[in-house]
């Protein structure tokens, strides 16, 4: 998985926490140990659709524009993680563009059944964290085990449809 969701997370909750000042990049990338020009690009992306307030040059930085709770877990996910992902490098068997007829009909099939199942998985994954704001994740910051309390709560929250089972 890509780090983009975990930078900006990190990152509007580093934010939250210094709302009256300025927060460089250099200052973000020391916070989450990583690179500021990667900083910059998710913060870019977070700046171009409203969550952040950005300026340039020997006194910018970045502010948070939103509130906590006004940012939904999942509208940021699918902005870090488009759902359009792919699945090519968990995927066994023949590509596309190879002959279908020298292979066996489960290596013929397999890209395909595959890439419906990872599909279904994202799908659900990304249902759950809508369910959340930012002001979730830091409120289990402060307590840590709300969502695994919450789970434990609603083990089949997230259940896989079988009602084509054979």
């Amino acid at each position: 998985m890509k780090l983009d969701f975990s930078v900006a997370v990190h990152s509007l909750l580093y934010l939250d926490t210094h709302r009256s000042e300025k927060v460089s990049s250099r200052e973000l990338a020391q916070s989450l140990q990583l690179n500021p020009v990667m900083i910059r690009n998710i913060l870019s992306v977070l700046h171009k659709h409203g969550y952040l307030i950005g300026t340039v040059g020997k006194n910018g930085g970045y502010q948070l524009e939103k509130p906590l709770a006004a940012i939904n877990l999942g509208e940021l996910y699918d902005l870090t993680i488009p759902p359009t992902m792919s699945y090519a490098r968990f995927i066994t068997g023949p590509s596309k563009t190879a002959q279908q007829a020298d292979h066996s009909p489960i290596a013929a099939n397999i890209s395909e059944t595959l890439t419906d199942l990872f599909t279904v998985a994202d799908r659900q994954y990304r249902a759950y964290y809508h369910q959340f704001t930012m002001a979730d994740l830091q409120a289990d910051l402060r307590h840590h085990g709300r969502f695994l309390r919450r789970a434990a709560r609603h083990p089949g929250a997230v259940q896989a449809d079988d009602s084509e089972s054979n």
